[in-house]
């Protein structure tokens, strides 16, 4: 796979467009002014930090508005980006997330349907999503995923905490949201996942992908978790990172290294931002 035509060298590349090869047309960059106004009007849509990252009709009205000149792969990654801002005001921390335009919206007709079906994912750990059971355990398939996205371990565990508080789960899930503030960027996901006062079992017999937590005191259930989030409290060098995070001092680098490697994932295919 050479990748897209923009990567093609020599004399003997194709002037047409071939839909095998992923055409996507080239994006327009987007200048600080631009950047600043988008934000603005995707703040004020109305859309909750849940949805701005997945609210196709708002992105096209704002789109329109902004004269056709972003592409709806600008707007949802820029949308991610306002919503970390707002769950991280929330928690009291200003940040700016990095944003770099640029990217293009590729059409029905340049787009092979079939060969893109096999690229739909079957587990996501990032957002606790299982659609089957699978042989290899699925904390293993969160770390193969990490690994295709050329994430570190802390950048693994930093999101995967950071992605739970704000409520990110896929179809809105309650497990391993392990806080009382959803939609805040906070470290509570550390805190309590480490939090030696409850117990964890699981929900039943027929599975182990599914755990409660109870308070060993009250007996009174707390939390719901998978087997990948436990997975940070029971391997060693996972939890040596949480401990880092749910330090009570660590608030600040915790919302300082999300933004980090969330970043890093939305530049993760840009392999035109290392000719600029």
């Amino acid at each position: 796979d050479m990748g897209p035509k923009a990567r093609y060298l020599g004399p003997e590349v194709p002037k047409e467009d071939l839909i095998w090869q992923d055409p996507i047309p080239a994006g327009q960059p987007l200048s600080d002014a631009d950047v600043a106004t988008l934000k603005g009007r995707i703040a004020d849509s109305g859309l909750s930090v849940q949805q701005l990252p997945k609210v196709l009709e708002v992105y096209e009205r704002i789109r329109a508005d902004f004269g056709g000149r972003v592409s709806i792969a600008d707007l949802i990654v820029l949308g991610g980006g306002v919503g970390i801002e707002q769950a991280a005001k929330a928690a009291g921390h200003d940040v700016t997330v990095p944003f770099t335009s640029g990217r293009g919206d590729a059409s029905q007709e340049q787009t092979d349907v079939e060969s893109f079906e096999v690229l739909e994912p079957k587990a996501d750990g990032f957002r606790n999503y299982l659609s089957v059971r699978f042989s290899v355990p699925t904390e293993e398939l969160l770390v193969d995923r990490a690994q295709l996205l050329g994430l570190s371990a802390p950048e693994m565990t930093v999101l995967v905490g950071g992605l739970r508080v704000i409520g990110a789960n896929h179809g809105d899930s309650p497990h391993g949201v392990l806080t009382d503030r959803k939609g805040q960027l906070t470290n509570d996901y550390f805190v309590n996942l480490l939090d030696m006062g409850t117990a964890w079992k699981e929900v039943d017999d027929r599975g182990d992908e599914v755990f409660v937590g109870t308070c060993r005191r009250t007996d009174e259930e707390k939390w719901t978790a998978t087997r990948t989030d436990l997975a940070f409290g029971s391997n060693s060098q996972l939890r040596a990172l949480c401990e880092v995070y749910a330090a009570a001092d660590a608030k600040e680098k915790f919302v300082k290294d999300f933004v980090a490697a969330w970043a890093k994932v939305m530049d993760a295919d840009r392999f035109d931002l290392a000719r600029r």
